[in-house]
């Protein structure tokens, strides 16, 4: 066995490493990954749930463009380039990328050679309006929240299961109810909170009553590494 060989072996041996640790969940993850802003990772187990901030001049600047397409009546509408690159560094494509690049390095312990965004919209909500559970196209997906409603009472988020989720929450689901799993996660929408996930989780969210706006920012992704 010659050296080049032992070398070759230690490689795959390494190589399939790699692409097998990916799938291992850690009992005890880090409360964040120590960037700026945190990126918390919400789950120990199963599908990922990336979620973080962005700065509040980038929500601005992202209210003022869908101010008025809103006020006109549009309620789902693209995000074109020259709204989602403005800004440089600190433009709205720029903050996906990292988040994105960051959310692949924590769920899969490699770094993203490649990321793409395939497309960003927004969607403009009012009361009584859900949106049924779905999935999204492409490896990776996220919701950005520009706007949201005022938040109900807390007595009347506790009355009940159902009146506890008639407050605009986006809901993620895997699997249905399973013994000594847990299957639901509920989030509020909260304004400057991104979350990433994989595009394949089923997600909806719960209509909501009352007066307000939610307006949420989503996007499709695709990302590769080196395995």
């Amino acid at each position: 066995m010659t050296a080049e060989t032992d070398a070759a072996r230690a490689r795959e041996t390494a190589h399939k490493t790699r692409a097998l640790r990916k799938y291992e969940a850690d009992f005890a993850p880090p409360a964040s990954d120590g960037g700026e802003p945190p990126l918390e990772v919400l789950s120990p187990f199963g599908p990922l749930v990336g979620r973080t901030r962005v700065a509040p001049a980038l929500l601005d600047r992202l209210n003022a463009f869908a101010d008025g397409l809103a006020a006109a009546g549009r309620r789902e509408f693209l995000v074109p380039p020259e709204v989602a690159c403005a800004g440089g560094a600190a433009s709205l494509v720029a903050v996906i990328e990292d988040r994105l690049r960051r959310y692949v390095l924590a769920a899969e312990g490699v770094p993203a050679r490649r990321v793409e965004i395939d497309r960003i919209w927004v969607v403009s909500q009012f009361a009584g309006t859900p949106s049924p559970v779905h999935f999204h196209s492409g490896d990776l997906s996220g919701v950005l929240y520009l706007k949201a409603p005022p938040s109900p009472p807390a007595d009347e988020l506790g009355k009940t299961y159902i009146s506890g989720r008639q407050a605009g929450y986006l809901n993620f689901l895997t699997g249905g109810k399973q013994r000594f799993a847990k299957t639901l996660l509920s989030v509020p929408p909260e304004p400057g909170v991104l979350y990433t996930f994989p595009g394949w989780l089923l997600h909806g969210v719960e209509p909501f009553t009352g007066a307000g706006e939610r307006r949420s920012l989503s996007f499709n992704a695709r990302a590769e590494t080196e395995d």
